[in-house]
């Protein structure tokens, strides 16, 4: 499937650098359409790929020591435009002295920017995503809260599940990115969860653990 879509974005983008010193505006903007419309089948085929990965245990996560505070400037990088759009405040609030996470950071970008990507989704314009990490119990705890109409208690524990979305709700994606933030969390050992009142808003929270001391730092604890 990838292989017609790679080719058509190819001679999509080759019309569009042709194009730029022409004045055919409508032109322009079908090629941009074809652009995005190929990016989005990418990544929804990407998720599906990495859904079936979860759902066989084959998800692979390359874990290093991580720093968190980075790992969330790069996802605020990443979605700061969409929110600035939408006309959302974005804040960061970071404990002091985390230890670091061991993680996969393409993975973990991943979560982070699918979680920050829904909030602006659902966040009315003028809203507040505040995006957080603090310690907990050998985990660090990171949180994505917003602002937005929330979630009703029957439906929370089915925002996990493939496919599934809100009859109520617009509908926006195919109902993968959850899970996949699930399969991707649970796979470096950690769980996530959302926490939610209607009127009040939504909070998403994921563990991920800190990284492991050697045998030598260990003792030296001891």
């Amino acid at each position: 499937v990838r292989s017609p879509l790679n080719s058509i974005l190819l001679a999509a983008r080759t019309l569009e650098r042709q194009r730029e010193q022409d004045a055919d505006a409508r032109g322009q903007r079908a090629l941009q359409i074809i652009v995005r419309s190929v990016e989005r089948a990418n990544r929804l085929i990407q998720d599906l790929l990495d859904i079936t990965r979860i759902e066989a245990g084959a998800l692979s996560v390359e874990q290093a020591s991580l720093d968190a505070r980075p790992l969330i400037d790069d996802a605020m990088t990443s979605q700061a435009l969409l929110a600035s759009a939408a006309s959302i405040e974005v804040r960061i609030d970071v404990a002091e002295g985390l230890p670091e996470i061991w993680a996969d950071h393409d993975r973990l970008l991943q979560v982070l920017e699918n979680l920050v990507g829904n909030a602006i989704k659902f966040t009315p314009i003028g809203g507040l995503i505040t995006v957080g990490a603090a310690m907990r119990r050998g985990d660090v705890v990171f949180s994505v809260a917003d602002t937005g109409p929330g979630i009703p208690a029957e439906n929370l524990p089915h925002v996990f599940d493939r496919f599934w979305q809100a009859k109520r709700a617009e509908r926006r994606g195919a109902g993968l990115g959850l899970p996949i933030c699930k399969g991707i969390v649970e796979a470096h050992g950690g769980r996530i969860w959302a926490e939610s009142e209607p009127g009040f808003g939504s909070t998403f929270r994921f563990t991920i653990p800190t990284t492991p001391r050697a045998p030598k730092e260990r003792h030296q604890a001891a």
